[in-house]
């Protein structure tokens, strides 16, 4: 998946403990700690208040870095109690290293940036407040945003988080490979990739990218009716039927590569090299191939049917710390930077897609061949539900994939499940 996104490094459960006892959110200019609206009435309307500082922690390379600040510019004209101070980290490693001491030092963030891929560990101990009141309380219009966005910042019925731009899988092929197949028809179901992964198959490429990691074993769990379920439905028979598919691409079938194979460090770089004719994907796939093999033409599809339609919805989004003293100016921030003017900016200066859904057809204009993509998105998006200790999780799902593949030493895909479903099983 794409590279950043994997960069994601989850906080220890000791230093997520940390961030839940200690206070967090920086101070008014005069001491002001009342969480007092600041989002109701903006502008000319609203009556003199004390100024409130709203610290906004993120990480960010440097066209990310203006599109954020792009999405504050201008926000004291429409709340001039406020005032955002904006903490940029350059790598998601460096922001997770300092945030936990800032919280625990009382000098920590009232909003941060990050994603859902891993987000169900810090709703879980506490780390992100609620959001649904103080939605109401700013007008914050929950409606204009994807509505499958939302699966991923949800718990219990309570929103979390209020994404700030969209993302799914796809199943990328290589067309020149496709158009030499002998195969006109593209694939709509996991048995029709299989046919086709056989076609395009040869000594020299294999028919498809098998990348062990989990955002590409989720695509087929989800293709077989399966769902991580957040720890409850680790080893039902759909998560077995679509985990023991992905390992039949390497075993029964021997049409999948590894990216560790080939001594590759991610998906992209196999398909971009011409040694994998197909892989699970996203759309930045197109970004990366315009930069390491531009020639290239690539087919983007919605992810195939096993049994079921699914295909992965995710985010990144903004977050409140439960420790903000100052929840509801936090929220009011949220809301202005969440405007159609700062989507479209994001769209044009990032080439990132929007997560207020009546913007999607602007971004779908500049890469048209991922339209498919995103409307299947719209109907079956799915979260990817992670257990609660999903960096621990991660880790034996992969290693116990990987003996599976490699080692062949007895264990079963069944067997491996029901094992994760004790470690990490949630009633």
């Amino acid at each position: 998946m794409r590279k950043k996104r994997k960069n994601v490094v989850l906080l220890l459960c000791s230093l997520l403990l940390m961030l839940t006892a200690a206070g967090c959110g920086s101070n008014s200019n005069a001491g002001n700690t009342d969480n007092s609206a600041s989002g109701k009435a903006g502008g000319a309307n609203q009556e003199k208040k004390e100024t409130v500082e709203v610290t906004m922690a993120y990480w960010a390379n440097a066209s990310e870095q203006k599109n954020f600040e792009f999405m504050v510019d201008g926000l004291e004209k429409e709340y001039p109690n406020i005032k955002v101070k904006m903490q940029m980290y350059p790598t998601s490693d460096e922001f997770w290293k300092a945030v936990p001491s800032a919280i625990a030092a009382g000098v920590g963030p009232d909003i941060i940036a990050m994603s859902d891929e891993g987000n169900y560990e810090y709703i879980k101990k506490g780390v992100l407040a609620p959001l649904d009141e103080l939605i109401g309380q700013v007008g914050f219009e929950k409606e204009r945003i994807t509505a499958s966005l939302y699966k991923g910042w949800s718990d219990d019925n309570k929103l979390y988080g209020i994404p700030y731009d969209s993302s799914t899988s796809m199943l990328a092929i290589n067309k020149a490979m496709f158009d030499k197949s002998g195969i006109t028809k593209y694939p709509e179901t996991m048995d029709e990739v299989v046919e086709l992964a056989k076609a395009m198959t040869t000594k020299d490429v294999k028919g498809i990218i098998g990348s062990i990691d989990p955002f590409h074993i989720t695509q087929y769990v989800h293709a077989f009716g399966g769902d991580w379920g957040f720890g409850k439905t680790i080893n039902s028979k759909e998560n077995v039927a679509g985990v023991q598919f992905f390992v039949d691409l390497f075993l029964t079938n021997q049409v999948a590569i590894a990216p560790i194979e080939v001594g590759a460090p991610w998906d992209g770089e196999v398909f971009s090299q011409e040694k994998g004719a197909m892989s699970t994907a996203g759309p930045w796939y197109v970004g990366h191939l315009r930069e390491a093999n531009p020639d290239m033409e690539m087919i983007a599809l919605p992810m195939p049917k096993g049994t079921v339609e699914a295909q992965s919805a995710y985010s990144h989004g903004l977050s409140i710390l439960a420790g903000s003293k100052h929840k509801e100016e936090a929220m009011s921030v949220i809301k202005y930077a969440l405007r159609d003017e700062a989507q479209v900016n994001a769209i044009d200066a990032v080439g990132y897609s929007p997560a207020v859904s009546a913007l999607l057809p602007k971004y779908l204009e500049q890469n048209p061949e991922l339209k498919a993509v995103f409307d299947n998105m719209e109907k079956v998006g799915m979260p990817f539900a992670y257990p609660e200790q999903t960096k621990a999780f991660h880790a034996d799902l992969l290693k116990g994939v990987e003996e599976i593949i490699f080692k062949k030493d007895g264990l079963t895909v069944e067997q491996l499940l029901n094992n994760l479903q004790s470690e990490y099983g949630e009633n």
